[in-house]
Parts: C-alpha cells; sequence; structure tokens
C-alpha cells in the first residue's frame, strides 16, 4: 500500500487499473452541471502527475456518503473487457454497514425486486417492473441498539444495500432517505470493504480490502 498526494489511501496500483478508498462525502464521478471534487478528478490529476497523457476510465460508482473500495481502469480496453464481464470478473463485492436494532435471523440472504421512481427513490417492486436483488449479510456483533453485519452482494442494484435492509426493519445508520431514525456517527453507516475480481488481463484473482472505518469501531 502506498500514499498518493490525495488525501486517500491507494489500494492497489499496475499498468491496467487503480483502486482507492473513498472517503464518505465525495463524489465518485461528478453529473452533468456538477463542478465539485470528486474521486475521478483527484485520481485523474495523480495518474497525470506522472504523465500528462495518462487517463482514468470508471469501472463502477459508490455513493457519495459510502466510503470504501473503488477502481478505475487506465485504459479504455481495460475498462470494457471489464465492465462487459462484471458480473463474472467479481467474484465478491463486500460491505460492512450499521444497522438500527438486530436482524432476525442473525445471518441469511435477501432477495427482493427493486425499481427507481420517477423521483430517483429506489422501492420495493415486482418482477415485472424490478429488478432482482440478492444481498447475503451476517451480523458480526449488536450493542446498544445497533448492529455491525458484514454484507456480500450478489446483484448490484442501485442503493441495494440500503433499500434492503431497510424492507427488513433495519435501515442503515444515518440513512434518512430509507427510514433510519438516529444517526450515531454521523454519516451513512456503509462501507465497501472487499473487492475481489479477476485480472483482466494476467487473468488472477486480485483481493483488495479495506478496514471498517473508525467510526464503526468506535460505535461498539
Amino acid at each position: 500500500m502506498k500514499n498518493a498526494p490525495l488525501e486517500m489511501e491507494i489500494l492497489y496500483e499496475d499498468s491496467y487499473l487503480i483502486a482507492i478508498d473513498k472517503p464518505s462525502g465525495l463524489l465518485s464521478v461528478s453529473t452533468p452541471g456538477e463542478k465539485e471534487l470528486t474521486a475521478y478528478r483527484l485520481v485523474s490529476d495523480y495518474v497525470k502527475r506522472q504523465d500528462r497523457r495518462n487517463r482514468i476510465f470508471v469501472l463502477h460508482r459508490l455513493d457519495r456518503d459510502t466510503s470504501g473500495i473503488l477502481m478505475f481502469a487506465k485504459d479504455p480496453q481495460t475498462q470494457y473487457d471489464l465492465q462487459s464481464c462484471w458480473e463474472d470478473a467479481v467474484t465478491r463485492r463486500g460491505y460492512a454497514a450499521v444497522v438500527e436494532g438486530t436482524p432476525e435471523p442473525e445471518e441469511g440472504e435477501i432477495r427482493s425486486y427493486l425499481a427507481e421512481d420517477r423521483a430517483m427513490v429506489v422501492r420495493p417492486s415486482d418482477e415485472r417492473f424490478g429488478k432482482l436483488a440478492i444481498t447475503q449479510y451476517r451480523t458480526v456483533k449488536s450493542s446498544g441498539g445497533y448492529s455491525l453485519l458484514e454484507i456480500s452482494l450478489l446483484t448490484g442494484r442501485k442503493n441495494q444495500i440500503r433499500v434492503q435492509m431497510a424492507q427488513q426493519g433495519h435501515p442503515l445508520c444515518g440513512d434518512k432517505k430509507y427510514g433510519a431514525k438516529s444517526n450515531p456517527i454521523g454519516r451513512l453507516a456503509l462501507h465497501a470493504d472487499k473487492l475481489y475480481f479477476i485480472h483482466p488481463v494476467t487473468g488472477r484473482e486480485i483481493r483488495l480490502k479495506s478496514p471498517y472505518p473508525k467510526k464503526f469501531k468506535l460505535l461498539f
């Protein structure tokens, strides 16, 4: 591991890919009309300092308030190779989350259909209008009315973890959009802590990990 002059840690870098530990509150990529600082801009500036011809290409995104592993490609071919088979290439997408209450059972799999409405809010739906979302979770510890969960995504729908945990009656702490009543750590309690994937060039499995944020640990 090494630290780039970005005020965020680079978790992995080679000639084809670069992965960072994105802080909560930072946009992954700008939307039309927005000029605020983004993870894309920071990483782009970093690679251009090595060679002004260098560029990066978006592979996936994290919500603004979600922290953790965010990866970019360094050339269009690598971007295409990974994005075109993302579901197969990515062998694990893991998250740490703090939710209100204690899930019952303490571990399990959630399957439901989700759809985005006109207000850009993701809601439970049915198979006619929604897309299947599958989330596996395991309770790591519970204390003081909160639970720390280890989560694995089997599908990658927008706001999937946030919506499905709220469906179970256990919204993520700090997630007012989906019904949270408390915010004990002052941010959305969701962190992308694991990303395992098959490297599109070497064919080897790369396992990226990011430790839980300190605020998650302090809560327990």
